[in-house]
């Protein structure tokens, strides 16, 4: 079976990780697989690229522009038609959309995974989708909530619908004591400095200065805590100055855009996430999976993943106060920090595999 992947960035990210790890599995069962990226390939396009998957990208700006559309869009069809897949799998808005507008050019079999939270874009935005999304042959859900949005206010058919929530790999993203002592050993990290790890793009709905304020004030209270982002983006230089401007600069560490982020994961002791947008972030999985304690906002289905008191906390994605109280009763309290990363690690397990395999029959379904 021939399957052309489309997304619309491979910078590092959830949807671009999802994306990179289902070609990869969709290769190693046989078929032939072909991934474009319409913007410049970023880090994940280029490790598709060293792992022997063929990459294309269009080097589409960053903006909406008619004219430069239009020539993606026609280039688009060119690699379709030549191409010849039986299934087209798109990731991320643009390139849904632009597949859709690629399916009255020509023919072919059209799978779409959002992978972010519709319900924030824009009016207009929202439109177009609902306007085109007639256009998929499935529309695949990685959330419950992105599900529930698509049916109830885009009006998608239910019958097209599939809820192919996102998962984790159980055997890379597990508990490992030695790799979590050698990493705390390379950071300086001590045996008793409880160290508290965000990953995520660092733009403004991902809510970072929330959470480096609420470190400030527990920090001054417990010099003991560390704090770690992982990620690059448009906010770091912002957030360094607002971390120098606190004078907390050397308790954090801004790590930047990693391939290792399982080591962070294992060398931390609680996993905080206070989006103000999300769907189901695969590093709130991932987090879990390696049995980490996890704070969350109510944003998209992270509620539904981390249980309230049980295998974590979840708060406002706003309140400043109670996100300090809390990182800072898991600071204090190590009981409880291993009983919640245990029972986060069962839930995991339990309810959130891997997604690929349900992908593949899908694959297969709508021959």
């Amino acid at each position: 079976m021939k399957v052309l992947y489309v997304c619309t960035t491979t910078d590092m990210g959830g949807a671009e990780t999802a994306l990179r790890t289902l070609a990869l599995c969709a290769k190693e069962a046989g078929h032939n697989v072909k991934v474009i990226s319409l913007k410049p390939l970023g880090s994940v396009g280029k490790d598709m690229q060293e792992r022997g998957l063929s990459v294309l990208s269009f080097d589409l700006a960053g903006k909406w522009n008619p004219l430069e559309t239009a020539g993606v869009l026609a280039r688009l069809v060119q690699e379709i038609e030549q191409f010849s897949p039986d299934v087209v799998h798109a990731f991320l808005y643009r390139a849904i959309q632009l597949c859709r507008l690629a399916k009255r050019r020509t023919s072919f079999k059209l799978i779409t995974t959002p992978h972010y939270d519709l319900s924030h874009k824009g009016y207009f935005l929202r439109l177009l989708d609902r306007a085109l999304k007639n256009a998929d042959d499935i529309s695949c859900a990685e959330s419950r909530s992105t599900a529930d949005f698509l049916e109830k206010k885009q009006k998608y058919q239910t019958d097209k619908v599939r809820l192919v929530g996102n998962g984790v790999d159980l055997a890379v993203f597990c508990p490992n004591e030695n790799t979590r002592k050698a990493v705390r050993e390379q950071f300086g990290w001590k045996k008793q400095e409880v160290v508290f790890c965000c990953v995520a793009r660092l733009s403004p709905e991902k809510n970072h200065r929330l959470l480096i304020d609420a470190f400030s004030a527990v920090q001054a209270r417990n010099p003991a805590v560390r704090l770690v982002l992982v990620g690059d983006g448009p906010e770091k230089e912002k957030l360094w100055a607002l971390i120098c401007k606190k004078g907390i600069e050397k308790s954090v560490l801004l790590a930047g855009e990693v391939s290792n982020v399982c080591d962070f994961l294992l060398a931390s002791d609680v996993f905080v996430l206070v989006s103000s947008i999300e769907s189901l972030p695969i590093s709130l999985l991932e987090a879990c999976s390696c049995g980490k304690p996890s704070i969350v906002s109510k944003a998209g289905d992270m509620p539904r993943v981390v249980m309230h008191g049980q295998t974590g906390f979840v708060c406002a994605g706003s309140d400043q106060v109670l996100l300090s109280a809390l990182m800072a009763e898991l600071a204090e309290n190590a009981p409880l920090r291993q009983q919640m990363g245990l029972a986060a690690r069962k839930r995991i397990e339990q309810y959130y595999p891997a997604p690929e395999k349900t992908y593949l029959k899908i694959y297969q379904e709508i021959q």
